[in-house]
């Protein structure tokens, strides 16, 4: 893969931007061995580490390393030996990445070299499976929610998909790769080969959770589910069942918010529900033991269920003041109080926003504005107490998740094949990266004034700072 890079000289927010000057990134290569030893210490992780999705388990998605950024000289083009759902992880100088080949890789975040990779088993072949109906993942279906790295316990959590289809947890020595333990997964009452676990692994109170939902066109037995497994892999998981009901996914793509004093914030899609409220198309808190404690539901869920507009669709976020940010499908910002959210209904304040949010990926919060990925445009919403507005909406593009570094923000466009940086006050566009298409949802992490991004089977890094 050749990675274009187009610098913009001028543009205004809604006007066609002016580009010049291209730049070739260097030709894509097999990754090598590193020639240097490993050294990673057993400490909390520091400000160049980006040790789960969106940095940390605020999901906030934002790199404070750098104030500026100059412009992306490319450094590397890896191909790995399958496609890449999962945000790349960054400790103390080692990258992380996974594969819908179930593989793993540890990689030099500099240079790329490879310092060790593991395969935990054998990946499920799509094609082979005519059960399986809609899908965009193929045609390996291995590695494809984010892990998360424990870097005092120097461990890595992983869910993993496997032939004939079933998934499990493992978990891996940070330093060598070796698999230190396996755990099963259940889904009681539903079918393995219809669901699927796409959002973020989230560590809290000794435990790494994993969520599932379904796949692309609602099919099959599928349930929500949040699963909680102990990080030595002993004892039993723990759950947490959306609905009674067929659906209820579970499936924003930064899984689970750590609340402080360790609650679990997320929220759950549409249900064939049509009568009596069962958890569908809300924002709900679990305590670690996933008990549920408290939620909120827009008070037409039963349209949003029936129009399959999940609020689900992106994760929730904390936001200064006490408060919470939701939005989905629909395009409706909700604003919600952290300490009692609402219930049915119960909202401090909603307000449309520029089209629908059909689960691109995860919110970045830089305060006081929330980075919402949409439809057509990245907008930009600004906090104010117990409201908020929209500050700006960005070009006319698939916006995925964004993440903040170097003063900008950053989106891939992954349908079209371009990263996009924007200023954070204005939305004006600053550079437009052409590296190609990737995988549904995926995200660009950040790390030591490098921007490191996954398509398909490129694994690109960016020096920005």
């Amino acid at each position: 893969m050749t990675a274009l890079i187009v610098l913009v000289l001028a543009s205004a927010c809604g006007n066609p931007p002016s580009y010049a000057t291209t730049l070739t990134a260097p030709a894509a290569a097999d990754p090598v061995p590193c020639t240097s030893s490993l050294n990673v210490a057993a400490q909390a992780a520091g400000p160049n580490d980006w040790p789960v999705y969106h940095r940390a388990a605020d999901r906030r998605g934002v790199d404070p390393t750098l104030r500026s950024s100059h412009k992306p000289d490319p450094l590397w083009d890896l191909n790995l030996d399958g496609a890449m759902s999962a945000q790349p992880l960054v400790v103390q100088g080692m990258l992380i990445e996974a594969t819908e080949h179930d593989t793993v890789y540890a990689l030099d975040a500099a240079t790329g070299c490879v310092y060790w990779q593991t395969s935990l088993g054998q990946a499920f072949a799509v094609p082979n499976h005519q059960r399986l109906c809609v899908n965009n993942i193929g045609p390996w279906l291995g590695v494809t929610s984010t892990p998360a790295i424990d870097p005092v316990a120097r461990m890595i959590y992983v869910v993993a998909f496997f032939e004939p289809g079933r998934y499990e947890m493992d978990g891996l020595d940070l330093v060598t790769g070796a698999v230190e333990w396996r755990h099963p997964i259940d889904l009681p009452g539903a079918d393995p080969l219809y669901q699927l676990s796409r959002p973020a692994i989230q560590l809290d109170a000794g435990r790494a959770y994993a969520s599932f939902g379904g796949r692309p066109g609602d099919c099959g037995q599928y349930h929500g589910f949040e699963i909680g497994i102990r990080t030595d892999g002993q004892g039993a998981q723990v759950l947490y069942q959306v609905s009674p009901n067929r659906e209820g996914a579970i499936w924003g793509t930064a899984g689970p918010v750590l609340l402080p004093g360790g609650d679990l914030l997320l929220s759950s899609g549409n249900t064939d529900e049509a009568n009596a409220y069962d958890g569908s198309d809300s924002v709900i808190r679990l305590s670690p033991d996933l008990h549920r404690v408290d939620s909120f539901t827009p008070s037409n869920w039963k349209f949003l269920n029936q129009s399959d507009l999940d609020l689900g669709s992106i994760s929730p976020i904390l936001v200064d003041g006490g408060h919470v940010f939701a939005v989905g499908k629909e395009g409706v910002g909700f604003l919600l109080d952290l300490n009692h959210l609402g219930g049915i209904g119960g909202q401090k304040f909603s307000q449309a926003l520029s089209g629908g949010c059909y689960g691109i990926g995860a919110l970045a919060y830089r305060a006081p504005l929330v980075f919402v990925p949409c439809d057509h445009s990245l907008t930009a919403v600004r906090m104010n107490g117990s409201r908020f507005d929209v500050a700006w909406r960005g070009p006319d593009f698939q916006a995925g998740s964004p993440i903040v570094a170097g003063g900008l923000v950053w989106t891939y466009d992954f349908t079209h094949g371009f990263l996009w940086a924007l200023d954070p006050g204005s939305g004006a566009v600053k550079q437009k990266i052409a590296i190609g298409l990737g995988e549904h949802f995926v995200a660009a992490s950040s790390s030591a004034g490098r921007i490191y991004v996954p398509a398909k089977q490129h694994l690109i890094a960016f020096q920005i700072g």
